[in-house]
């Protein structure tokens, strides 16, 4: 075993591709304390097997025997399942779990955080970069990674700063640095996102009137059928 000191933590991000692994890694790169991915703080964007600290260690997780676990007592690390794009030849999944048990062998306390978005808006992202739906990969290994903590794309632009106050995860997080109203200034969430019609329940919601079964419902529309809707009140949920 390589014991070096039990009370150093290393924070582990994973998510689907497309998940928010950069937003993330700015974020909890931003305190002064924790070993990350500091370049892309001075970047909007860059290639993870290029510039991430840990990227060579993620190929061969056996390495991190020899990475200088002196550098800091805080350390955070990030990664996707999958990596790369099939029709690129460059599509592989890294082991989460293999990785982490590799650095607890170092004596590094670890923690495994977990990224979630919208799946809708994940598919769309994917399909237009990777050239298909990739969540199955990271899906086929979350059952086996050990008591994650799971981390919403949403819920940060929406709460920011206090959001991050509620983060609990062994290390320091920075969120009262000026940097984070710049790096939450623009929520790619917004490309995906149009207006819609007026929908069925909104009247619902205006009039207290209860829909005992959902209004829209794509099936009982293509038969004809209007849930809760009936003649007397035309377009409208029965007031009778």
């Amino acid at each position: 075993m390589y014991i070096i000191n039990t009370l150093k933590k290393l924070v582990i991000l994973t998510g689907p591709q497309g998940s928010g692994n950069h937003l993330w890694s700015k974020v909890f790169s931003l305190h002064k304390d924790v070993f990350g991915w500091k370049t892309l703080l001075d970047n909007y964007w860059e290639a993870h097997r290029v510039t991430e600290p840990f990227a060579a260690h993620w190929r061969d997780p056996s390495t991190l025997k020899d990475f200088d676990w002196s550098q800091s007592e805080y350390f955070f690390t990030s990664i996707s399942v999958p990596l790369g794009i099939e029709s690129k030849g460059t599509k592989w999944s890294p082991n989460i779990m293999q990785f982490a048990m590799n650095a607890e062998l170092c004596g590094i306390e670890t923690k495994i955080c977990v990224i979630g978005r919208d799946q809708n808006i994940l598919n769309h992202q994917q399909q237009r970069i990777r050239e298909e739906n990739t969540c199955r990969h990271f899906l086929d290994q979350l059952p086996n990674l050990e008591n994650p903590t799971f981390l919403s794309y949403e819920l940060l632009y929406l709460y920011k700063a206090e959001y991050l106050k509620t983060l609990k995860l062994g290390i320091p997080i920075a969120w009262y640095d000026e940097r984070l109203i710049d790096i939450l200034k623009f929520d790619a969430n917004s490309k995906y996102i149009s207006p819609v019609e007026p929908q069925p329940l909104d009247d619902g919601n205006k009039t207290a009137i209860p829909f005992p079964s959902n209004p829209v419902n794509k099936e009982e529309y293509e038969k004809g059928i209007r849930g809760d809707y009936l003649d007397c009140c035309d377009d409208k949920p029965c007031h009778c």
